[in-house]
């Protein structure tokens, strides 16, 4: 596996054809009397080929921090970082693994990429709006992040459903 930042020299508008964005979902946490317990709520979280593109778009338009790990010729992963901070974070805008690349550590290896960065950019925590999903919580709690006790209202209004969680940095 190596990591990069994702540039015009080394990603594309196609770079994420191939990608399987393909989350199948069972249980969701939902906030129940100030406390949030996993609930069935079963769904397929997936990219079309056009909303492929549009993330390749914006993973090239300049306005993100953009790493991405590639394994055995392909793009197997990617973190997307705000440009600026927000109240001394750094947010993480998109993270994905391929589903096929899953459980091989790609995951973990971005996520301290982005500490890294956002270290080196002087902030002090990761700040992760993050699909309510059993995996997709357990991934970042395996990750020492933690709810959120200021929560970016524009992150919470754009996806209510989402855990607003943080990572110390330093």
């Amino acid at each position: 596996m190596t990591i990069e930042k994702l540039t015009r020299d080394n990603f594309a508008l196609s770079s994420l054809d191939g990608f399987v964005r393909t989350q199948p979902v069972t249980e969701v946490y939902r906030k129940f009397g100030g406390e949030y317990r996993l609930v069935n709520e079963p769904f397929t979280d997936d990219w079309s080929p056009a909303r492929k593109r549009e993330k390749a778009a914006e993973i090239l338009s300049g306005a993100y921090i953009v790493y991405g790990a590639w394994l055995d010729g392909r793009l197997a992963g990617f973190v997307m970082l705000a440009n600026a901070l927000n109240k001394n974070r750094l947010i993480v805008d998109s993270f994905h693994v391929s589903r096929d690349a899953r459980r091989h550590g790609i995951g973990r290896a971005l996520f301290e990429c982005a500490k890294t960065e956002a270290r080196a950019r002087g902030a002090k925590q990761l700040y992760i709006s993050a699909c309510s999903s059993k995996e997709t919580i357990a991934f970042y709690l395996a990750m020492d992040c933690r709810l959120a006790d200021d929560a970016i209202p524009e992150a919470v209004e754009a996806e209510p459903f989402d855990l607003q969680l943080v990572c110390d940095v330093e």
